[in-house]
This record gives structure tokens, C-alpha cells and sequence, in this order.
């Protein structure tokens, strides 16, 4: 699965990250026309997300999985051609939007997959794995993508992010799918699942801190770009080796990273990582140039190889083995809607406060102290739920 991430990344990387230059640049439409095609896309992931997770619950995981990167590749591949042609915006927005909606067909359910053939003590490093693959993809594919379009046209780089993809699907049939089947033909009701979710205290404290961490996160890859070339003049190649310190980090520190997650606990890491995360982002505001924000890139890398693998291990402990789809599905739904709404919250406070460096990344950094909060009091409610359980358990076993 984390082969099949690093493949599926970098063939998307390799086209993707450079729709919005081909939007903007190429064919001279306003970025916000860009925006709004971002903002749908996130947003149909966002619900695809809750709803293939409550499915791969009843057909399986893997025929989700697989299914969704074959039929990710045809749009992908059409995508291609649009561009080519110089088609529409409005129908290249149109593909772009049913391609991400066809993500969330992947993304929670292939970590429900992990999760359900992992042992308890094998999940940390699990996850740890699938965080590697991920960024092993985005390290070779913006870096090979910008190289493809020297030699060819840019709509053709497209048929090779599809090709990956094929080959991504064919992966996965190789791995077992221990979820067995449930025949239910009742409809999915995704509102019915973030009710029930919200009405639990756990839960809702986990979707608060998982909506925050996106929140937070996404800045890394829509304000900071803007902030750094815009209000401290530095060039996109430094921009790119800032990006390019992150990808090497979480693949040099995330094998020592499980190490410090078994040793401290998940209890610990979820707050202090987010808070570790909230000081990465502050000091974006103290940077005065490339040095600085290394150095605020470096913190934040620390933070995610600790976090990440933390917080997908927490929500497979959490969750019921018969619906743990439907959890990782609706945890999936608050983090694309934090991604989603991302973009805008940063660009609206570099509009307002974007000259007072210090005070726009204390705002971006309030958002990590959130996150803190609620992965701290979810971890002490965590703990007294199980002091109550542990030993109703007990008196059930000794009648």
C-alpha cells in the first residue's frame, strides 16, 4: 500500500501541481476562477470521503481502492486531452472536480485497509510507512513533471500520471482484504454519520483537532509559497528547496520518529506534536529570508513525522472494526474541509495583516494551539472512558 501511495503521488504531482500555472499563466484567467474549481474539488472529496468509507464497510476495501484508482486514471487521461485542446474551463473544472471527488474513493479507505490488517503494535509503523510513500511521490513528481514539460507538451505528461495510476490499482490487487463482505442494500446516510459522530465526546473533539491540523497544515502549501515571494522576495527555486527540506525530512526522520511515538505514547505526541507544529508556524513570521524559514520548515517536518502516524493509529483504535470505513471516512470528511477552506482563510489574513509578518503567522499559529487543546482533552477523556470500561470488563468476565 505505501509502494502504491509513493506511485500514485508522484504520477499526480507530476501534472497536478501545475494546472493552476496552466490556468492562470498559460490560458489567462483570473486565479480566483482557479480558486473556486479548488474549492469545489475539496469539497466533493470531502463528502466522497464519508461516504466510500461507510461503503468499503459493506462491499470491502480493496474493490473501492483499486476501482477508484482505475476510474481516477480515465478522467485523469481525458483531463489530459482537455488541456491539449485547449478545451473550456468550465469542462476542465468540471473533470477536475469529478477527479478529486474520485479520491476519496482511495484515501480513508486504503488507511482503513492498513488498519485492518496491521496488529495493534504493528500500526504506528504502519502509518509511518504510508507517510513515507506519500512523500517519496510528492519528492520525484513536481521535480520529474517540471522536467516532462521541457520535453514535451503539458497535456501529454497527463497520460503518464493516468499510466501510474493503472499501475498503482495493479498493486493493490495484491494486497489481502481481510474485510469480509456485509450484504446491505439500505441507502448511506453520510448527515446520519457526522450526526452520530459529532454526538460522541471523543469523536467530536477528534474531528474538531483533525479539522484544525488541516486548517493549519495546508498553509504550509498555499500561504507560505505567496508569503515568501511576495512579502520576502525569495525566489520559487528557494521555495522549491524549502519544499524539498520537508520531503527529504519526513523520509530521513520518520523510521526514528516511530521510535519516539512507541517510547512517550500516542497520549503524548498528539498534543505536543501540535503544539510543536503551532511553533514551526510561528516562526515562519520570524524569518527575514531562505535561513529562517529552514529552520521553521525543519520544526514543522519534526511535527508531522510525529503527528501523523500518531493520529491515524488513534482514529484505528477508536473505531469499531465492523465500521472503522465509516470513522476513517468521516475524520476524512473534517480534514478535507479544513484543506478546503485553507486557501482562503490564509489569503484573506495576508490581505489584512500581510505587511505584520509576526502578527499573520501568530494568527496561523492560533490554530495549532487549537489543535492542542482538543487532542489534550481528548486524550484525558480517552483515558477515563477506558479506567470505566476496564473494569466493567472485568465483572463481565468474573460473572
Amino acid at each position: 500500500m505505501a509502494f502504491a501511495r509513493a506511485v500514485n503521488t508522484m504520477g499526480l504531482s507530476l501534472a497536478m501541481c501545475y494546472v493552476g500555472i496552466y490556468v492562470v499563466e498559460t490560458r489567462g484567467y483570473p486565479a480566483w476562477h482557479y480558486g473556486v474549481i479548488c474549492l469545489a474539488a475539496n469539497l466533493g472529496q470531502s463528502y466522497a470521503n464519508a461516504w466510500a468509507g461507510a461503503l468499503s464497510d459493506r462491499i470491502g476495501r480493496r474493490p473501492l481502492v483499486t476501482g477508484s484508482l482505475l476510474a481516477r486514471s480515465v478522467f485523469i487521461a481525458m483531463l489530459g486531452t482537455q488541456i491539449a485542446l485547449d478545451a473550456p474551463l468550465w469542462s476542465i473544472g468540471l473533470n477536475i472536480v469529478v477527479s478529486s471527488t474520485l479520491r476519496g474513493g482511495f484515501e480513508p479507505v486504503s488507511y482503513a485497509l492498513v488498519a485492518d490488517v496491521c496488529r495493534d503494535d504493528q500500526r504506528i509503523a504502519a502509518f509511518g510507512v504510508q507517510r513515507m510513500g506519500t512523500n517519496l511521490g510528492w519528492a520525484a513528481g513536481p521535480a520529474l513533471g517540471g522536467q516532462l514539460t521541457r520535453v514535451m507538451p503539458y497535456g501529454t505528461v497527463f497520460y503518464i500520471t493516468a499510466a501510474a495510476m493503472i499501475a498503482a490499482a495493479i498493486v493493490t490487487t495484491r494486497v489481502v482484504d481481510p474485510h469480509r463482505a456485509r450484504l446491505r442494500t439500505d441507502p448511506i446516510d453520510v448527515g446520519a454519520s457526522l450526526r452520530e459522530s459529532l454526538a460522541d465526546p471523543l469523536l467530536r473533539l477528534l474531528l474538531a483537532g483533525t479539522f484544525l491540523c488541516a486548517l493549519l497544515e495546508t498553509q504550509m502549501f498555499s500561504t507560505f509559497s505567496i508569503f515568501m515571494t511576495d512579502e520576502l522576495h525569495v525566489t520559487k527555486a528557494d521555495v522549491g528547496t524549502l519544499y524539498a527540506i520537508n520531503g527529504a525530512g519526513v523520509l530521513l526522520l520518520q523510521l526514528p520518529a516511530l521510535g519516539v511515538i512507541r517510547r512517550i505514547g500516542i497520549r503524548t505526541t498528539l498534543p505536543w506534536a501540535s503544539l510543536v507544529d503551532a511553533l514551526g508556524f510561528w516562526l515562519i513570521g520570524l524569518a527575514s529570508g531562505v535561513p529562517g524559514a529552514a529552520l521553521a520548515m525543519m520544526t514543522l517536518t519534526v511535527a508531522e513525522v510525529i503527528f501523523d502516524p500518531s493520529h491515524q493509529t488513534v482514529i484505528a483504535e477508536l473505531a469499531d472494526p465492523r465500521h472503522r470505513g465509516r470513522i476513517y471516512g468521516i475524520v476524512g470528511l473534517a480534514q478535507t474541509a479544513g484543506i478546503a477552506l485553507a486557501p482562503l482563510v490564509g489569503a484573506i489574513l495576508l490581505d489584512t495583516i500581510g505587511d505584520h509578518h509576526v502578527a499573520t503567522w501568530s494568527v496561523i499559529a492560533c490554530f495549532g494551539i487549537g489543535q492542542a487543546v482538543c487532542f489534550a482533552v481528548f486524550v484525558r477523556k480517552r483515558d477515563r472512558f477506558a479506567e470505566v470500561e476496564i473494569p466493567a470488563a472485568e465483572r463481565r468476565a468474573k460473572v
